[in-house]
């Protein structure tokens, strides 16, 4: 039987859907957040400039201004979430720990394999014991709760990066950055001009 072009597309999609890597990249706050903050930064601004009824100052203007929020966002967002998530996940860990024993137990037996995969002698023996971690996670509640607290470190590192740090510190940065890309007058210059024109 031959495979036609399409049906050969079909089958590479099919094979990368299913390929255990790629789900666990899928579920991945992290690599979600990465992905989507890079399609806004392309996205967004190509939307603004290709819309024909905008002024065209205007639409380059707030396209350049999108592009380099996103990119500003995401750059943040790489540098500080595994420390925010690392800061957050011993937080959580450790009231859940304090509260009961049992949660204790299955945040020490995940903690503990995540270890041993950090402490791998080489990368064959690394990507052998997360395989063995991934499949304990599909199988094994236990390692449930600690994936389970892993994962909404992320999300609330995620929340307090994007919706409290970029803004603020856009703010600081992108504004000085835009006056120089758009060559916006300092007061000085606003002075002399009154000053010509006054004359």
């Amino acid at each position: 039987m031959q495979i036609t072009p399409l049906q050969k597309t079909l089958i590479n999609i099919r094979k990368t859907a299913t390929n255990p890597k790629f789900a666990e990249f899928a579920r991945n706050t992290v690599c979600a957040i990465s992905v989507e903050t890079t399609l806004k930064a392309t996205g967004r601004p190509a939307f603004i400039y290709y819309d024909k009824h905008a002024n065209k100052q205007s639409k380059k203007y707030a396209a350049t201004k999108e592009f380099l929020y996103q990119s500003f966002c995401l750059g943040l967002y790489l540098s500080l979430i595994n420390k925010f998530k690392n800061k957050t996940y011993k937080i959580l860990s450790k009231h859940f720990a304090d509260k009961n024993p049992e949660d204790k137990r299955k945040l020490e037996l995940y903690d503990n394999f995540q270890a041993k995969i950090k402490g791998a002698k080489d990368k064959e023996a690394k990507a052998l014991l997360e395989k063995q971690f991934n499949r304990l996670l599909h199988t094994n509640k236990d390692y449930h709760f600690g994936k389970g607290v892993k994962e909404v470190s992320s999300i609330i590192s995620t929340v307090i990066i994007l919706a409290l740090c970029a803004p603020i510190s856009s703010q600081i940065i992108l504004h000085p950055v835009m006056d120089m890309i758009f060559k916006k007058p300092s007061k000085n210059q606003k002075q002399q001009n009154n000053i010509k024109t006054e004359a």
